[in-house]
């Protein structure tokens, strides 16, 4: 018997490794904010400024990774191929929901916040500083997506800015 593999058969799909570190970032991010957003609907007024900080190191910590995922993905300084552009995206879809629910429970969270002397102080300096971070990222991507990608990517981007914009509004951020 005689086993025979034909190398022209097996695809492998080819993701460079700026754009991987990218899609690295952005799994992890997804896992971190999933986290925060767990912790957020659990705080309660009766937590206190503890609480307050506690969840502010959560927050600290996706600060420190998007600044990182922007690293990765804002190197990119070409515009990427169809296949690793549709990859990203395809993550970024999966993304959005998560985005725009976390910041949902945020504005929910809002008379729990204002409640703790300092709080609500906290929380609108960290969504803003978030704020900011997520606009850089999507800036990176939009200059990287392929021409033909480019309505679907900012149709996600718009999604999100509207979801900020509803956080800044609740919480009288000013851009």
């Amino acid at each position: 018997m005689t086993l025979s593999v034909s190398a022209a058969s097996y695809n492998k799909r080819v993701i460079s490794d700026g754009v991987q570190s990218c899609i690295n970032g952005l799994n992890t991010a997804n896992s971190n904010l999933l986290g925060l957003t767990d912790a957020v609907k659990g705080f309660t007024s009766a937590a206190g400024y503890g609480g307050a900080i506690a969840l502010h190191k959560p927050v600290e910590a996706l600060e420190t990774l998007l600044k990182s995922i922007n690293t990765a993905c804002c190197s990119i300084t070409t515009t990427v191929s169809h296949e690793e552009a549709t990859t990203v995206f395809d993550l970024v879809a999966d993304f959005v929901p998560n985005v725009t629910g976390s910041l949902d429970v945020i504005i929910s969270k809002k008379p729990e916040f204002a409640a703790v002397l300092f709080a609500d102080i906290i929380i609108k300096n960290d969504v803003k500083v978030l704020a900011d971070l997520v606009k850089k990222l999507d800036s990176c991507l939009i200059s990287a997506a392929p021409e033909d990608l480019l309505d679907s990517a900012q149709s996600y981007i718009d999604v999100i800015d509207a979801k900020l914009d509803s956080a800044f509004t609740a919480y009288g951020i000013t851009a």
